[in-house]
């Protein structure tokens, strides 16, 4: 499923709907390779990058690598209707109440009519914890994923990721030196 700028940057959805998204903190002058965020529930700003560069290791040339190729294409064509990426078209933003939320699980319901990537329930809420419980299934750190998502606590932290199968089979695989993250 391509991804989605809301679920890649961890966002909550009381931050989106309130703005704290700001057109102004993607790909700013002083951050081009980055989007500035702010989690408005503990006030952490975050700079997650975008791309960054690595050398070929067969050509010995500087090649760009773009984290958020399928997000940035959805910004690409999302309008600026406002100061804030997610907003109304008049500009306004949705702030705190479940207003956005509707809108975004009845798009969603629109969208899987022609799309079947779109996944059934599809909803705000469901992109955070999907964000963070990806954060696990990759093998990062409690650490590294509270970096990512300025969690302060681990326990709040601990609270967002499910406990999946993938998760179950990796960690049973770690457990006896199996594991597909040592592979990569």
């Amino acid at each position: 499923m391509p991804h989605h700028p809301r679920r890649e940057w961890l966002m909550r959805p009381s931050s989106i709907g309130a703005g704290y998204a700001p057109w102004t903190g993607y790909r700013a002058s002083d951050h081009p390779d980055k989007i500035r965020l702010k989690h408005r529930k503990n006030d952490e700003l975050a700079l997650h990058p975008l791309e960054y560069t690595e050398v070929d290791e067969e050509t010995g040339e500087e090649v760009l690598v773009k984290l958020y190729e399928d997000a940035e294409k959805i910004l690409a064509q999302t309008p600026r209707y406002g100061t804030s990426i997610v907003c109304k078209k008049s500009g306004v933003l949705f702030g705190d109440g479940t207003f956005l939320a509707h809108e975004v699980r009845e798009m969603a319901d629109k969208i899987r009519k022609t799309d079947k990537r779109v996944p059934e329930g599809f909803s705000l809420d469901k992109c955070r914890h999907g964000g963070m419980t990806e954060l696990e299934e990759s093998g990062l750190t409690e650490g590294q994923g509270r970096s990512l998502s300025k969690h302060k606590t681990a326990s709040a932290y601990r609270g967002y990721a499910k406990e999946t199968e993938k998760r179950v089979l990796e960690a049973t695989k770690k457990r006896f030196g199996r594991s597909e993250q040592q592979k990569i």
